[in-house]
């Protein structure tokens, strides 16, 4: 007698099942993906504390030898006052990053460069050459050779502007940056020395609002907030944070503290404009610019508020402590500490932590 068996059945899923193992996956890979890539900033974030750290403790060991933080030195178009002489490095330009390089590592590229510093015997006097230095000296790379190399500390890892930038400006011409020719390719610059509140030459952002206070310190051209022309070597001396437009302070003249100071502070020199936020650099953005290496904090953290941009995006008075991470920039105090400062902070601490001698000196912020 034959038996009867059931139709053989093909193992496998239906439309359905798969549909529903595919949805699955899908809602995990939404929620596993915005932990990846807050694990992957949180690290970024921890490695753009590492180099903020590692430059502060090059500046602290430039400090032991000299007793001075990293001298910064801008010579150039000074209106009926002749260059200073620069008591350390006689010839042009150099900004702080340079003197802070045989501190953090790359003491070859120095070496190299201090060749310019002043003219090697038998050649032809370079009386104001600086970083812009296009001619070469004894078959050794020009300066503005030089200047096209990336260095990494120097680079936040959450900026995601090329680390070798284009159209970037090392020296001013004719006065002005906006007359000046760009002089191509430069290493970038995403941490810049701090010059205290002040409003002055090529840092003087017009939109940038007076902020309410009861001693007036936000008033532009008052003694909270001088004008300081970096074409007048008179108002260097002005200037009330670290680092000035010609020299650098030591310790000793730091009075409301170093834990109280901001040393360096994150800027990404964004193109921001009253059009919008434009996160690709401007052509200050580079290590080897003694302007674009030092900046006011009179402006507020990561330009938050429209109303206050300039109207000109490649305008570089108007940058500011900036930073891709949320929610505010990172900044290394004159004690070689790394802090983290809200966008939202309070605009009378801000004040207070740019000031190195203002007598407002704060427990917490």
């Amino acid at each position: 007698m034959l038996k009867h068996r059931a139709p053989h059945r093909a193992k496998g899923f239906t439309l359905i099942e798969l549909l529903v193992v595919i949805a699955i996956i899908a809602i995990l890979v939404a929620l596993l993906l915005p932990a990846v890539q807050q694990a992957r900033e949180a690290a970024r974030r921890t490695q753009c504390k590492n180099n903020l750290k590692q430059l502060g403790l090059a500046c602290h060991n430039y400090h032991d030898v000299y007793n001075q933080f990293p001298m910064n030195w801008y010579n150039g178009q000074n209106d009926g006052q002749p260059d200073p002489a620069n008591p350390r490095y006689p010839n042009g330009s150099w900004p702080w990053t340079v003197m802070a390089l045989p501190y953090m590592e790359q003491a070859p590229l120095y070496q190299q460069i201090a060749t310019y510093f002043s003219s090697p015997a038998g050649s032809t006097p370079v009386p104001n050459c600086g970083m812009g230095y296009s001619t070469s000296i004894g078959g050794i790379p020009a300066p503005r050779t030089l200047a096209q190399i990336s260095i990494a500390t120097f680079i936040c890892p959450s900026n995601d502007q090329p680390k070798i930038r284009r159209d970037q400006l090392i020296e001013i011409d004719n006065g002005g940056w906006g007359t000046a020719p760009y002089q191509g390719n430069a290493g970038g610059l995403d941490y810049v020395g701090n010059m205290g509140h002040i409003w002055g030459g090529w840092k003087d952002c017009p939109t940038t609002p007076v902020f309410p206070a009861a001693d007036n310190r936000f008033v532009r051209g008052s003694a909270g907030t001088p004008w300081i022309s970096e074409r007048w070597n008179n108002d260097n001396p002005n200037i009330n944070g670290v680092f000035m437009y010609r020299g650098s302070r030591g310790i000793h003249e730091i009075t409301d503290g170093t834990s109280n100071t901001v040393l360096l502070f994150e800027s990404m020199h964004w193109r921001a404009s009253s059009n919008g936020l434009n996160r690709d650099a401007k052509f200050d953005a580079n290590w080897a610019s003694p302007l674009g290496a030092v900046n006011s904090m009179l402006n507020t953290i990561n330009m938050t508020n429209k109303a206050w941009l300039p109207g000109d995006e490649w305008d570089p008075r108007c940058s500011s402590p900036s930073s891709n991470h949320t929610g505010g920039c990172q900044v290394v105090l004159c004690d070689g500490s790394v802090r983290f400062i809200s966008e939202n902070i309070d605009n009378l601490v801000r004040y207070n932590i740019a000031n190195r001698r203002d007598n407002n000196v704060i427990s917490e912020f």
